[in-house]
């Protein structure tokens, strides 16, 4: 494949890397502050032949990116999170310009994983009944949103098997969290990659699951499968449709 990047920090870089291994070959570069950048913005001219862009920058940029992909009729795969509010506007986009468009909160098969894991214990623990659970984040100092979309997603994981929860509590509670709250809080701290926390609580004992993301490049070598899949495809997908899960 032909692959242009979009964002080229440290994920973008990671996402280069990727690309080389797959043995696929990056077009462009599109970075507004890289040096390395083939340009500083995208157009169908900067995007130089690609068949697909992948996309780690920035929530506030990520739907006028998405429009450009479309009008250059290139498909799209997006790591970037912190828009799916504007998901419907995305996807009339998507419909419009005829592209294929594949999201995710997270790239990494583990991670993926680790959503299917957590159903699990939610739908068991539910059915046991006496079980309480909340959600931690911890990532970098440099992410842009919080939570994270991996945790966002996990929370959704959690609402759709744990009967007893029905609203999403974003941070630290300044008063009792409500039984029917799903509390997510969130630490930003140094040079960590990703660690996502879930935690069942009940009377007698407390089961915690953890992922633990050691390296960028689980994310990266993920967003270039997605990429392959995505091939010749048309529509809004998420990772469930390129995994199968």
């Amino acid at each position: 494949m032909k692959i242009a990047i979009i964002g080229y920090g440290k994920m973008g870089k990671a996402v280069e890397a990727a690309v080389k291994t797959a043995q696929h070959e990056v077009v462009a570069i599109i970075d507004s502050a890289a040096a390395e950048a083939t340009a500083e913005a995208i157009s169908r001219e900067a995007l130089n032949g690609a068949e697909v862009a992948i996309d780690f920058t920035h929530p506030d940029s990520v739907i006028s990116n998405i429009r450009k992909y479309a009008e250059a009729k290139v498909n799209a795969v997006i790591g970037t999170t912190g828009w799916y509010s504007e998901l419907p506007e995305v996807e009339k986009i998507v419909s419009l310009g005829g592209i294929g468009l594949l999201y995710a909160g997270n790239f990494s098969v583990g991670v993926n994983t680790f959503y299917a894991v957590v159903a699990e214990a939610a739908k068991r623990l539910s059915s046991f009944g006496g079980f309480d659970v909340a959600i931690h984040e911890t990532h970098h100092t440099g992410k842009a949103d919080a939570p994270s979309g991996t945790a966002r997603e996990i929370a959704n994981t959690i609402l759709a098997n744990f009967g007893s929860k029905k609203k999403i509590l974003l941070d630290n509670a300044e008063q009792p969290v409500k039984p029917d709250s799903l509390q997510i809080s969130s630490s930003r701290v140094g040079k960590v990659v990703g660690i996502h926390e879930v935690t069942f609580d009940g009377e007698s004992d407390t089961i915690t699951l953890i992922h633990s993301g050691k390296n960028r490049m689980g994310y990266a070598s993920g967003a270039v499968s997605a990429a392959q899949w995505l091939q010749g495809k048309h529509g809004v997908f998420t990772a469930k449709d390129w995994l199968g899960l």
